[in-house]
């Protein structure tokens, strides 16, 4: 009886092993990962938008750039007088 059992264990164990090692070397788990679907390419969805500054006449100016767009937003902003 005690032949039998180890039998059962040792079929189960080659069992399993063949599985996982059918599974790690099956051509689908060797595919690269692809990011997109088609040619479609990710885009954000937000902007990325920074503040760009200038000197002009000793005084100091801001205004926002959109870097997403390539444009800009708004108006120059005053902001202080350099010493």
């Amino acid at each position: 009886m005690r032949s039998k059992k180890n039998v059962r264990k040792l079929v189960a164990l080659c069992g399993a092993f063949c599985f996982a090692l059918s599974v790690f070397t099956s051509p689908v788990a060797a595919m690269p990962v692809q990011a997109g679907f088609g040619d479609e390419m990710i885009q954000p969805y937000s902007d990325k938008i920074e503040w760009r500054w200038k000197v002009e006449d000793n005084k100091l100016y801001k205004r926002l750039f959109n870097y997403s767009t390539i444009s800009w937003v708004g108006d120059w902003i005053y902001v202080r007088d350099l010493p």
